[in-house]
């Protein structure tokens, strides 16, 4: 008798042991499709940290209401606030608000030092793009770039589903996501700063300050500058040559990214036009041109030589 217990007790034990498995590798799977509904890295990075509070199955029901964008109106995104209009079943739309915490003042200007200090960071700027060493800089300075929500999301629904997140919430993040595959930028708007403020606190574009030059602040720039253009490409002897391994391992440190020219120009629209033009409306549908011919023109040599 004690062997049948302990026979059903090792029984309900390994169910009990393949049920959580089951279970886990279901949330595990559920998370893998979240996180894949967006494409770029920033787009799976800020689900992926609202996924952090625990609840996938809740957000898995609003992906369907999200890939449905005539459901989602109204999106404003403010300053560590977003605001949304999501149709449900009823014929009124659910007002949805949510919070994310916001970089203290202080903190924000040890970020724009360290990220003033790089020129390629202000070249990537200027693009309308985010690297892994800009987002390394807000985590050094102990602040993710993506929201903060290892405890609670702070977020509301003027649905009767009182659980955070109900499907009208889960829609509204998810959505989010596919804006900033677009312009990740928007990120910096949510944790407090607006892209045209930090390109001004950072002096570049249109928004720069001339009257804030200083002749210490021209000779580091030009040192910047300096450091920036100068390539460090990799010795290679000629018995190295002979060594194709060696030589192989040696061709690598050297890269280059070539992407097809998009139709809007971030850099340009972000640098603006100089001051004090005659036609400043012809002077830039001519440098648009220009830029668009130039870029096109490299794409095609890349190809061709690839």
């Amino acid at each position: 008798m004690r062997d049948l217990k302990n026979y059903n007790k090792n029984s309900k034990n390994k169910e009990f042991t393949t049920d959580k498995k089951e279970k886990q590798a279901e949330i595990n799977q559920i998370k893998k499709d979240l996180i894949n509904y967006a494409k770029t890295s920033w787009g799976k990075n800020w689900i992926y940290s609202i996924l952090k509070i625990g609840r996938p199955y809740r957000m898995r029901r609003g992906i369907q209401y999200a890939k449905e964008e005539e459901r989602i109106n109204n999106l404003i995104i403010k300053k560590g606030q977003i605001f949304a209009l999501v149709q449900g079943t009823a014929p009124t739309p659910y007002r949805v608000k949510v919070s994310f915490n916001i970089i203290p003042q202080d903190d924000w200007q040890k970020i724009i030092i360290e990220l003033g200090s790089n020129l390629l960071n202000l070249m990537i700027l200027l693009q309308g793009k985010l690297t892994e060493g800009i987002i390394e800089i807000f985590e050094k300075n102990n602040h993710s770039l993506f929201p903060e929500v290892s405890e609670v999301l702070n977020a509301s629904c003027s649905c009767p589903d009182e659980a955070i997140p109900c499907k009208h919430i889960a829609a509204t993040i998810l959505y989010i996501s596919k804006v900033l595959d677009y312009d990740p930028l928007i990120l910096l708007k949510i944790r407090g700063k607006k892209k045209k403020e930090l390109l001004k606190d950072l002096k570049i574009g249109k928004y720069h300050d001339i009257s804030e030059k200083s002749i210490a602040l021209k000779l580091e720039k030009e040192k910047i500058v300096e450091d920036f253009y100068s390539f460090n490409v990799p010795k290679i002897s000629i018995q190295e040559f002979k060594n194709k391994k060696n030589f192989i391992e040696n061709q690598d440190k050297i890269t280059f990214h070539f992407r097809k020219p998009g139709k809007y120009i971030e850099t340009l629209e972000n640098l603006g036009l100089p001051d004090n033009l005659e036609n400043p409306k012809e002077f830039a549908i001519v440098l648009e041109k220009i830029y668009k011919k130039i870029t096109q023109e490299i794409y095609k040599i890349s190809i061709k030589n690839a």
